[in-house]
């Protein structure tokens, strides 16, 4: 009680009655084990964040420009909505924007490629609450470029880079090593513009959003053995929640099952399902 009470900057008998009231609603549960103390043995994390005014859950993933991405969201809708909790999505371009959004409070958990979550996790302050399963974030990466006799990126390029969009930056950065390239640093939904305009002469790009025959724009696969072996790592969509946040690490689990997203994005894709989100 002591070492809450300093914590909060409050007295033992107040920590006392607020701890008194918890069990009282149901929302932990607690075992006197003598000279040991007192222990907490479970804890229910929904009546705990009702009690904390945070009843409702915010999650953050990429802009929905894609119907893969239409489908993910419309699958994290249903799986949350079956376990009556109220919930909501933002959307917010770049994975360093969203992590940074977590660590300021502003949502509960990310949407991050696992490469992306891997990354942040090697950073510090972000945990990996669960992953998707394959191809749930992007089908595949490839080389867009803007002339159909370019075969690859080569010496002399300007090849367009968003250092906020980590697997694009990553991607870019090993399909280029080696060569004599100017990195332009542009924003991951402006680099399509840039192609047309003939600013940039290639750039990374999810291959979900690209319509044969729609651009002039030419499309080849990624040529480099470690850029291909990044985006397979990247290909996956996991959960990512700031490290201080233990209730979400345990709570999320319980409501979002992994196989009902994925069924639900899957119906999406094929045309079975409007996309819900």
């Amino acid at each position: 009680m002591q070492d809450y009470a300093r914590r909060c900057e409050t007295g033992n008998g107040t920590v006392q009655n607020a701890l008194r009231s918890l069990i009282e609603a149901g929302a932990v549960q607690v075992e006197a084990r003598g000279h040991k103390g007192t222990f907490l043995v479970q804890a229910d994390y929904r009546k705990l964040r009702e009690i904390a005014g945070l009843a409702s859950l915010l999650g953050l993933m990429p802009l929905p420009y894609t119907r893969r991405y239409e489908g993910l969201a419309s699958g994290l809708y249903e799986a949350v909505r079956q376990s009556d909790l109220p919930f909501s999505i933002g959307y917010m371009r770049g994975a360093r924007n969203r992590i940074a959004a977590l660590h300021r409070g502003q949502a509960d958990f990310a949407v991050l490629s696992r490469l992306s979550a891997e990354l942040a996790v090697a950073e510090g302050g972000v945990v990996i609450v669960m992953g998707l399963g394959p191809q749930t974030f992007v089908s595949q990466h490839g080389i867009l470029l803007a002339r159909p006799e370019y075969t690859g990126i080569t010496d002399g390029m300007r090849v367009g880079i968003d250092p906020q969009t980590l697997d694009q930056a990553w991607l870019t950065a090993a399909e280029c090593r080696g060569r004599q390239v100017e990195l332009v640093e542009i924003p991951y939904s402006h680099l399509l513009q840039r192609l047309r305009e003939g600013q940039i002469d290639a750039a990374i790009w999810n291959l979900d959003e690209l319509s044969s025959g729609t651009m002039e724009i030419y499309s080849r696969p990624l040529q480099s053995p470690e850029a291909r072996r990044i985006a397979e790592s990247s290909s996956e969509a996991v959960l990512v929640i700031d490290a201080n946040r233990p209730d979400l690490e345990r709570l999320l689990p319980e409501i979002i099952d992994p196989a009902l997203v994925r069924r639900v994005q899957d119906e999406v894709l094929e045309g079975k399902r409007i996309p819900s989100y």
